[in-house]
């Protein structure tokens, strides 16, 4: 029961990243049958530990109602109820990718549902939390990190899954979840925007964040790969729903996509360069390491989609680099959290925390 009790959102990152790395596998311009098997595999690990995660917080939320109070007005694991969503979207998006094979033609009826549901538990993360943080949470510029960005990005993560469902609906559907998809990508990115603005005024100001949160400067890449993810996504399908209209749509979503993906590689060579910063002057582990593999994962299947409509053999090139990067990454981080489980001499896995 105690442990049950110390149970936080925060453990829904290993499934954000476990779960887009396996979709990352599978969706890898000219991955081999190998790979994509591997990925089907990964995915279903993935599916098994969300499972697990959500059985454990509901069960939490029933015997131990004032500790989940508690963790909405906290200032720091409040963050994390962002990661519920978003490892979901993981799980969705594999039904919808590779579930055909393996659950027949009840994958995408299932894909649908669980989308359904991730919606009202995106939009209530961007909408609760940041309501919280106006009326009880203390913040502080000078111990603002990018984990500010936790609850309004699966709105945006959530919209990228609409496209994907839209060629399984016929054209009036199709049209309403486009419609659906726009929506929830702009109650997203324009906050995300903002705050983004915010931090590098505070990372200006008051410099590097403590050693516990260096991690969370990844965040900032996975708002514009999933940014990138969800103008590709549903911008393919426009055409098809809307004719002419839909077209000029289209060709405005890649154009908005290369502005973001460029935009997402100077975070990417910050978020490189603070990193090594950190590993120079030592640098502990702890679960919010997880938070700088669906950042990546999300950015290289940003690339990967915007590869599948330019076609430039850079961009395919860069898909595969990140690729590379995400799958070190997420062995590094994955071996690393079952030392810290099984293992008496590791350091012990704890929530990153503010200084």
């Amino acid at each position: 029961m105690d442990a049950l009790k110390r149970f936080t959102p925060n453990w829904f990152t290993v499934g954000m990243g476990t779960g887009i790395t396996a979709l990352d596998a599978y969706i890898l311009p000219g991955a081999p049958a190998w790979l994509r098997d591997a990925a089907t595999v990964l995915w279903l690990v993935n599916l098994g530990a969300v499972t697990v995660f959500f059985v454990l917080f509901a069960t939490r939320a029933i015997v131990d109602r004032r500790g989940v109070i508690k963790v909405l007005h906290d200032p720091v694991q409040s963050m994390f109820l962002g990661a519920i969503p978003m490892a979901l979207t993981t799980v969705v998006n594999g039904f919808l990718d590779m579930g055909a094979p393996l659950f027949g033609a009840a994958a995408i009826r299932i894909g649908y549902d669980l989308w359904v549901v991730n919606v009202l538990l995106a939009v209530a993360s961007g909408v609760v939390v940041p309501y919280l943080m106006f009326l009880s949470h203390d913040h502080r510029l000078e111990r603002m990190t990018a984990i500010w960005l936790m609850p309004v990005v699966p709105a945006e993560v959530v919209a990228a899954t609409a496209g994907i469902l839209i060629p399984h609906f016929g054209l009036a559907a199709g049209q309403t979840l486009a419609v659906i998809g726009m929506v929830l990508w702009a109650l997203s990115v324009p906050i995300a925007f903002l705050i983004l603005g915010t931090l590098f005024l505070r990372l200006t100001l008051h410099k590097l964040p403590p050693k516990e949160m260096a991690i969370t400067t990844w965040i900032s890449l996975g708002t514009l790969g999933t940014g990138v993810m969800g103008l590709i996504s549903l911008g393919k399908s426009l055409p098809l729903l809307f004719g002419a209209v839909g077209s000029g749509m289209d060709g405005g979503a890649v154009l908005g996509a290369v502005i973001l993906w460029g935009f997402g590689l100077w975070w990417l060579v910050m978020s490189i360069l603070t990193t090594v910063h950190y590993v120079r002057r030592g640098l502990p582990f702890n679960l919010g390491w997880w938070g700088l593999t669906f950042p990546l994962g999300v950015f290289s299947g940003g690339t990967d989609l915007l590869y599948a409509q330019l076609h430039v053999p850079l961009i395919g090139f860069l898909a595969l680099v990140f690729f590379v990067m995400l799958v070190s990454f997420w062995g590094i981080v994955a071996s690393r959290t079952l030392l810290g489980l099984v293992g008496p001499r590791v350091p012990r896995i704890a929530p990153a925390e503010a200084d």
